[in-house]
């Protein structure tokens, strides 16, 4: 019974030592004739001093990295507006958040990575 307390109490520490990803991303939308297409994530990381202005967020296609921009008058959400490949209907992605978090004797650099997602942008 010891045995099973001290894992469901580790498990619930790791649990609530991860990050939080809400993606706002449509996962269909209609095709554009520019080709680009709106992303958006909420992050929250429960580390503490992470969540400052230093955080750094990006999408990741394949191996090209697109900056995000905090959204204004928001919090902890980013966005960004990129070029999808043309010709594919469907895209892998997922977002990469780097930061920094107090650490002795100076910060510690770290960085999250999200699940990875799909969007799909049916044909014409």
């Amino acid at each position: 019974m010891k045995k099973f307390a001290s894992v469901v109490a580790l498990g619930l520490v790791v649990a609530g030592c991860a990050p939080s990803y809400v993606n706002l991303t449509p996962h269909t939308v209609p095709p554009v004739s520019a080709g680009v297409y709106p992303f958006e994530v909420q992050w929250t990381s429960p580390r503490r001093g992470a969540n400052n202005a230093n955080v750094e967020a990006s999408v990741v296609i394949g191996t090209n990295f697109f900056p995000m921009t905090r959204v204004p008058n928001t919090e902890n959400r980013w966005e960004a507006r990129i070029p999808l490949p043309p010709g594919k209907s469907t895209v892998n992605y997922y977002y990469k958040f780097d930061y920094e978090y107090p650490g002795l004797p100076k910060r510690i650099e770290s960085s999250d990575r999200s699940m990875e997602y799909m969007i799909s942008v049916p044909a014409q």
